[in-house]
């Protein structure tokens, strides 16, 4: 009996492998039926023109492994540029929650989760990954851009400042925002030396600030400071030449409280000299009208175009022909004529984004467009400056 029982052993131990494959079989032959059927009906949804639920479904389908992480992060940023951020919020959500996920592959989940709530304006859990990503050396530097992105949007300036001076000590170009920052901490002030101590702080981060030095220039103005005021609006000049229109009117009354209008006129004379824009041309024709003759003044202008020709050169041009000629005809025309370049010349924008290209009237220290931070300058050239 006992040798039976030893034969019967192999049998039922080979009687037991063969129940248990044909048990996996069985499942394995159900899950792909599923699968099959599921695979199906995603098609029939791409015939029947409903794409976003077939997608969803195929999405379902997808194991997260090795081999198919790169497909979820490839349809959750596709899912973001296009604008469906709940999707990719629910396929990076889906991402950070499994347990088999390697680490550096979790925290890529949140980094790509906080992006998709950055889009989606969900700005504080937008804010709680980007913080927590601090941590980790690998993301810091990018996390920190997106956490100070996000403040300028709330209009955190003190807290865009504080991820702003971590970032300036690697970055120019951070310094350059840090200055930006300051200045909008200063709009926010009424309280002059407060304001004027936030200037001089962006200018200590980024010296190039015209922003910064334009306003200090009007807050002395304002003080009844003028010499002072002169020092910083002349600096500008030595900053970014494109600027120089912003700062005539200013410097011109400033000069005159001062009884010094002969620098005034040297420094116009410079401004012309290093091509620093049509204003300073047609500000220097007045005052050689003034103190010479208007042929004078003609002669100047006419010089002026020759080598840098503007549609604001020839319409202050124009009015000087008016002024000189006499009544008839040929004023009349001129009048006409000068009305028309007038109407073109306030249909035509100011200013200009040098990194997206938007443009308008207005000077904005950050483009409402690419939200690029002082990268928009007066226009120069036929219809600018």
């Amino acid at each position: 009996m006992l040798e039976l029982l030893f034969l019967l052993l192999p049998i039922a131990a080979a009687y037991g492998w063969f129940m248990g494959r044909n048990s996996v079989r069985t499942e394995e032959r159900k899950e792909q039926k599923r699968f099959s059927k599921q695979y199906a009906t995603g098609i029939n949804l791409l015939l029947s023109d409903q794409p976003d639920k077939a997608v969803d479904l195929f999405v379902e389908l997808l194991d997260v492994d090795s081999e198919t992480i790169e497909t979820h992060w490839t349809l959750g940023k596709l899912f973001r540029r296009r604008g469906e951020v709940d999707r990719a919020i629910k396929i990076h959500k889906n991402l950070t929650s499994l347990p088999n996920l390697s680490e550096h592959d979790r925290l890529t989940a949140m980094y790509e989760l906080g992006k998709d709530y950055l889009s989606a304006g969900i700005y504080d859990r937008a804010e709680q990954m980007f913080a927590g990503l601090q941590s980790y050396k690998l993301f810091r530097e990018k996390s920190q851009k997106h956490l100070l992105e996000l403040y300028e949007s709330t209009h955190e300036w003190d807290k865009a400042i504080k991820i702003a001076l971590r970032l300036a000590k690697q970055s120019s170009h951070a310094r350059v925002v840090l200055a930006q920052l300051y200045c909008e901490l200063a709009e926010l002030d009424d309280n002059v030396p407060s304001k004027i101590k936030h200037y001089s702080k962006a200018l200590k981060h980024d010296d190039n600030c015209v922003r910064a030095v334009l306003s200090l220039g009007k807050i002395y103005m304002k003080e009844g400071e003028y010499k002072e005021s002169i020092n910083y609006l002349t600096r500008v000049f030595e900053q970014d030449k494109s600027f120089v229109c912003e700062t005539i009117p200013l410097l011109e009354e400033a000069y005159e409280k001062t009884s010094d209008t002969h620098t005034f006129i040297e420094f116009l004379h410079s401004c012309v000299e290093h091509n620093a824009g049509i204003t300073a041309a047609i500000t220097l024709s007045e005052k050689i009208c003034e103190s010479q003759s208007i042929e004078d003044a003609e002669h100047f202008m006419t010089h002026v175009l020759e080598q840098h020709p503007t549609m604001r050169g020839f319409h202050h041009l124009m009015g000087l022909h008016i002024r000189a000629a006499d009544v008839g005809n040929a004023r009349d025309s001129l009048r006409r004529l000068r009305k028309m370049v007038h109407e073109h010349i306030v249909q035509r924008p100011n200013y200009k984004c040098r990194h997206c290209g938007f443009s308008g009237h207005t000077l904005y220290w950050r483009c409402p467009s690419c939200k690029s931070w002082a990268t928009t300058k007066p226009i120069f050239g036929l219809d600018g400056e």
